[in-house]
């Protein structure tokens, strides 16, 4: 019987450990974010991972970042929502167009767009300037295009 218990209990804890570590696991980039690669002031899930997507439009900045979980008809996640207005921004619902979310911060405009499995950051170029590394992000940059006479 002694033997029968000892192996219930050390069962029991075998299976907490496990399921603490997947849940762990599972969520733990929930709470992580960074800067993103067009303005280190506006987070991003740590998660995310930024995709080659190529833009044609001169005057807008753009990126798209792959994400799993991350659904056009659910919008934002209500983590990176809550987190997006930590750092500041505040959102401009008039602008607000279907999966188009507008956020405004220090008279810069982020406009963020849901789709499965990935989603967008865009802004007018004269909107992105480099701005200084946020704490815990990667240090990135935006290149100015070069003018002909520039090459």
């Amino acid at each position: 019987m002694r033997g029968r218990s000892l192996r219930v209990i050390l069962f029991l804890m075998v299976a907490v450990t496990l399921s603490a570590l997947v849940y762990g696991y599972a969520f733990s980039n929930n709470n992580s974010f960074v800067g993103s690669s067009i303005d280190e002031q506006f987070p991003v899930p740590a998660e995310a991972r930024k995709s080659d997507v190529p833009f044609s439009n001169p005057g807008v900045v753009y990126v798209r970042y792959n994400m799993k979980g991350i659904e056009e008809k659910e919008s934002i996640p209500d983590f990176y929502e809550n987190e997006i207005r930590k750092w500041g921004w505040k959102e401009d619902k008039e602008e607000q167009v279907g999966a188009l979310r507008v956020f405004v911060k220090d008279g810069k405009t982020m406009n963020v767009t849901t789709h499965s499995g990935f989603f967008t950051l865009f802004t007018k170029k004269s909107s992105a300037k480099p701005q200084t590394a946020v704490a815990g992000a990667p240090h990135t940059t935006v290149s100015k295009p070069q003018s002909p006479s520039e090459q």
